[in-house]
């Protein structure tokens, strides 16, 4: 009987890692393409539009700066974050008024189609719920599998250009519906979490060549050396000292490997534009996390206080302007120019 539970158990992963990439494909090859071309087309064509501009009476001002919060591989839509991340963001909201959080969008899907948005819609609402009534079950885990595999083939240099660009029209898309203006030159800067923190860097080349100026910050983020670092004008890791898993990022992907060092990782570091914070002596999720609000920690430090005071510290200041690598230098984004 075991065995034919393991049988089923490797029998659906395999199907789900077989899967994993086609829902990014399907979508490129029926509008995808389309969209992003018309996107780069009609971006470019606008005029820029200074920030004055939009201080006229009857116009909402811009904030100096837009921040995207992209969250871990445990939710099944944009609006699914837990009360932790809840917290951590309004209190950040609240101390930076000037900065305008928006953590709406689901990271794990080409299309800006949350889980709860498909036919399957049923099983994922029974596996969200059933894994807070039955912990000990494993069947919900397999939201986190379903997601984990879409961190793959974002990192992916055969995949993740199409779904990356699939993620960076969803974030400009909810970036225009909380006002942002085109070519008006305001920051915007991805905050992933866990695997958002290779969505936040995969991201960021379709919003470069959109106009924005991008950076990007990972809490205890599992990422690779994605081309999206030479479009970054600076990146923040936040690193626990108890988080095992956000070491997967440098053990899994070869272009964070020591002899890669040509790598768009690599180049990011040499120049600069990479600042680790220490997250403290923090796990990657459940008690004693980074957003954890109710304990103290082992060094009698409230763990979320402590990540608020470092995001304070980093949406607060102006980004640094360290030059990006030229053009002719930078990985070419294939999404942008294929059908």
């Amino acid at each position: 009987m075991i065995g034919w539970l393991l049988g089923g158990l490797v029998a659906l992963l395999v199907a789900f890692a077989l899967l994993a990439p086609l829902e990014s494909l399907r979508w490129w090859s029926s509008q995808g393409s389309v969209q992003t071309r018309r996107t780069l087309a009609l971006t470019t064509k606008q005029p820029s539009t200074p920030p004055a501009t939009t201080d006229a009476p009857g116009a909402s001002p811009q904030p100096e700066r837009y921040v995207v919060y992209l969250s871990g591989i445990g939710v099944v839509d944009g609006e699914g974050i837990s009360l932790r991340e809840q917290a951590v963001w309004h209190r950040v909201q609240k101390d930076l008024p000037q900065v305008r959080v928006i953590a709406e969008v689901f990271p794990y899907a080409a299309n800006d189609r949350s889980l709860l948005q498909r036919a399957t819609s049923g099983m994922w609402t029974w596996l969200d719920k059933r894994r807070y009534r039955h912990r000990e079950s494993v069947a919900p885990y397999l939201i986190n599998l379903r997601n984990v595999l879409q961190v793959l083939v974002s990192a992916d240099p055969r995949y993740g250009p199409t779904f990356n660009a699939g993620l960076s029209l969803a974030i400009w898309d909810a970036l225009r519906e909380h006002g942002y203006v085109p070519g008006s030159g305001v920051p915007v800067t991805l905050v992933g979490f866990s695997g958002g923190g290779q969505m936040a860097v995969g991201a960021a080349s379709l919003l470069s060549l959109l106009g924005v100026p991008v950076s990007a910050v990972s809490i205890g983020g599992v990422f690779g050396a994605d081309p999206g670092f030479d479009h970054l004008q600076h990146f923040w890791d936040i690193r626990g000292g108890r988080d095992r898993l956000r070491l997967l990022g440098p053990l899994v992907f070869p272009g964070r490997w020591p002899f890669t060092p040509s790598s768009p990782w690599h180049r990011a570091m040499k120049d600069g534009r990479v600042t680790i914070y220490d997250g403290g002596p923090v796990v990657h999720e459940g008690r004693n996390s980074y957003f954890e609000g109710r304990r103290v920690g082992s060094d009698g430090v409230m763990p979320a206080d402590r990540l608020v005071g470092i995001l304070d510290t980093i949406l607060g200041s102006p980004v640094p302007q360290t030059p990006l690598p030229p053009p002719c230098d930078r990985t070419p984004p294939r999404h942008a120019t294929r059908r």
